[in-house]
């Protein structure tokens, strides 16, 4: 009777630890997920190293207002449990991330500027004013085809920027590349060339207020599988505010 009882005790225990285990890899599976490639960002800086002209690629980065991407570690990896509680504790309306219940750590374009040294004054971007000439001859700069799609594979760009020796088309397509891999990350493998028209004056627009707006946008849906924000930019804003800088995370802290 005992070894019985025991076998109904042992089969039920069974039966809770499957349901435990079953539902650990329910959560894994609807862990959040980022969308950066915050290496990629890092491969492409290095790879200026191996340009002919590579002192007026630096200069060109400098005078657009992104000379603060070659200061880019090549830090792989941020934690989902941090993915996880800025989703959870971000208000979009004020802009902020709730701390506690009297706490908040604001997210301002001044915060955005000193991570990455963007431009903060001048046009607010809107890429939906983008014309098709600009995507055309943005285009024809990248050595691309001469049509008027405003995406380009990301894998294509890659090989194209790889090869090619000429300064200002590089920093173009480039600064795309940066858009799509880390600033404001998307959840395909399509760069959008819609910033064509304000890539040709960079340095006028106001890139840390865009940057704010995308992960405004990107992050007001807490169900969203791919949250779509710069994570890396929080991440380091997240521990300069509260006195935990860490030497892993930009350059400029080496």
């Amino acid at each position: 009777m005992e070894k019985k009882m025991e076998k109904r005790v042992n089969k039920s225990e069974e039966a809770s630890s499957d349901e435990e285990h079953g539902k650990k890899n329910l959560d894994l599976e609807q862990r959040l997920r980022h969308k950066l490639s915050i290496p990629k960002v890092y491969d492409l800086m290095k790879s200026i190293d191996g340009k002919r002209r590579k002192d007026q690629i630096i200069q060109l980065l400098n005078e657009s207002g992104f000379g603060g991407m070659v200061h880019i570690c090549k830090w792989t990896k941020i934690h989902t449990f941090f993915v996880e509680w800025v989703v959870k504790h971000f208000e979009k309306e004020n802009m902020w991330i709730r701390l506690s219940k009297t706490d908040v750590l604001p997210l301002t374009e001044e915060d955005v500027h000193r991570v990455y040294h963007l431009p903060m004054v001048g046009e607010q971007i809107n890429i939906k004013l983008c014309s098709e000439a600009a995507i055309k001859r943005l285009r024809v700069e990248l050595g691309l085809d001469g049509d008027y799609s405003p995406f380009v594979k990301a894998a294509e760009l890659e090989i194209r920027l790889n090869k090619m020796e000429k300064p200002k088309a590089w920093v173009k397509g480039a600064i795309c590349l940066i858009i799509h891999n880390m600033l404001c990350p998307n959840n395909n493998s399509l760069v959008s060339l819609h910033y064509a028209q304000v890539l040709e004056e960079a340095s006028s627009y106001n890139w840390c207020s865009h940057v704010l707006q995308y992960m405004k946008d990107g992050l007001q849906n807490p169900e969203v599988a791919n949250p779509l924000a710069d994570f890396h930019f929080l991440m380091i804003n997240y521990m300069e505010k509260m006195g935990k800088r860490s030497p892993f995370l930009t350059g400029k802290y080496k």
